[in-house]
C-alpha cells in the first residue's frame, strides 16, 4: 500500500496485518476473513510488537523525508 491508502483507511494497521496474513494463507478466498481472525487470535505479544515495529519503519518510508525533519 502507498501513503494514501494507508491514510485513506480506517484501521491502518489492520490493513498491513492483513498483508503480512495474506503471505502465509493457505485455502480459499471465502475462508479468509475466518483465517484472519484466528491469525490475529493467535499473535502473541511480542509478534504484535515486531509487526508494529515494522509498519512504522513503512510508514516511516513512505512519508516525505522533508516532513520527518525535526
Amino acid at each position: 500500500m502507498n501513503l494514501r491508502e494507508y491514510q485513506d483507511t480506517k484501521y491502518p494497521f489492520e490493513e498491513y496485518l492483513k498483508e503480512i496474513h495474506a503471505t502465509v494463507y493457505i485455502g480459499s478466498r471465502d475462508d479468509m476473513t475466518e483465517d484472519f481472525e484466528n491469525f490475529l487470535t493467535n499473535l502473541d505479544g511480542e509478534e504484535y510488537i515486531k509487526h508494529g515495529n515494522a509498519f512504522a519503519k513503512i510508514l516511516l518510508s513512505l512519508i516525505p523525508k522533508d516532513v520527518t525533519k525535526f
